[in-house]
């Protein structure tokens, strides 16, 4: 079974050394959209977020496989509306 890392770049950078094993190129993918999708809804509970913040996939060799931002982690509805007056 391959081996895949996830490195995340955020606020902090932070490179996985140890990767885990996974089915194949689609299961590190879920892996890495669940796990931007957590680190979204915590950068939303602080009251941020930088959609430009990812999680690059990396094989053994550290060929990158696959980059998913933030962004990718969810699907954004609704239009913008004009702040109310207090």
């Amino acid at each position: 079974m391959p081996r895949f890392y996830f490195h995340v770049f955020n606020d902090v950078v932070a490179m996985d050394d140890e990767g885990i094993e996974l089915a194949d190129l689609a299961a590190a993918r879920e892996q890495a959209m669940d796990s931007a999708r957590e680190m979204v809804c915590e950068a939303i509970n602080k009251g941020h977020l930088n959609l430009d913040h990812r999680i690059e996939v990396t094989d053994e060799s550290g060929a990158k496989l696959m980059t998913v931002s933030h962004r990718d982690a969810f699907t954004l509805t609704g239009e913008a509306r004009p702040e109310q007056p207090v």
